[in-house]
């Protein structure tokens, strides 16, 4: 096991764009910022803290087995939909006001165009459950309902799978997850997990974010499907670069700034994000 824990002097002290929300992170930021590139290649356990003590990030190389990631890749590779309601990830000046069909604004956060979109190119979706805010309400992702099959056989193996080794590696993060999770009623969490949902991005690069939509007592657990190079988790603020390849396995402190770099040209990435939804509790049971 590898352990780095970060000092106050190794913090991003230079004003840049990477400290802030909504900074697409380039190749050159990691010589520029002076990044420290993680990527071992033999089976380890990397863990990374904050100065102060918290734990930042882990890193678990080859947990996932590739009978259960390599069918998946076959299915979660389908991911069609797109980002058109997380400017945040996109990138700077990528949202602008919706328009209706009519030509008035609607109320409705900022949206992404599709001109943006189609420059961007990534592909994203969610599959389970989701607690929706406009307008509330609650019910599997459209996705979902449109391939129930998809969804049961990456939830049987792979997303059960990961649950397992999020459970085995960080007993006590996991624990305080189900708590939260277990007062999610049963129709809206992925059974047996401490997960409501999961998010799919295709060669969808992040800008700098923080996973806002998370329950905040949650661990962010993040794995990676595919043949590619490049896309390297990072969190500038603490100089710190992953690259986590299929098989690997993240759980990492998403409240914090991060992002991805982008992936090379000819290399196909599917970013999978484990995560409870937050104020999931509040969705009314069937019935109820």
């Amino acid at each position: 096991m590898v352990e780095i824990r970060l000092k106050h002097s190794d913090l991003l002290a230079v004003d840049h764009p990477a400290r802030r929300k909504m900074y697409p992170l380039r190749f050159a930021d990691i010589k520029k910022l002076d990044i420290k590139l993680l990527r071992p290649r033999t089976e380890d356990v990397v863990k990374v803290y904050r100065p102060g003590g918290e734990l930042l990030a882990v890193l678990l190389k080859g947990v996932i087995h590739k009978d259960i990631w390599q069918p998946t890749y076959k299915l979660l590779r389908t991911v069609n939909g797109d980002p058109s309601n997380r400017p945040g990830i996109i990138g700077e000046n990528a949202a602008q006001p919706w328009q209706r069909k009519d030509g008035t604004l609607s109320p409705r956060e900022n949206m992404v165009s599709q001109i943006v979109l189609k420059k961007y190119g990534g592909k994203a979706d969610l599959l389970g459950p989701y607690r929706y805010n406009h307008p509330f309400r609650c019910e599997p992702t459209a996705w979902t309902l449109r391939k129930p099959e998809l969804y049961l056989d990456v939830v049987k193996d792979f997303v059960r799978e990961v649950n397992n080794i999020y459970k085995a590696w960080l007993p006590e993060e996991h624990r305080k997850q189900m708590e939260y999770v277990d007062t999610i009623p049963e129709e809206f969490k992925i059974h047996g997990t401490a997960f409501t949902t999961l998010y799919v991005l295709k060669n969808a690069p992040t800008a700098t974010h923080t996973d806002t939509f998370d329950y905040p007592g949650a661990f962010g657990v993040m794995a990676t499907l595919g043949d590619f190079k490049g896309g390297y988790l990072c969190f500038p603020r603490f100089r710190i670069a992953i690259d986590y390849q299929p098989g690997d396995l993240i759980l990492a402190d998403v409240h914090q700034l991060h992002g991805n770099f982008p992936i090379h040209r000819g290399s196909e990435r599917v970013a999978c994000v484990f995560f409870v939804r937050k104020g999931q509790h509040e969705c009314p049971s069937p019935g109820a």
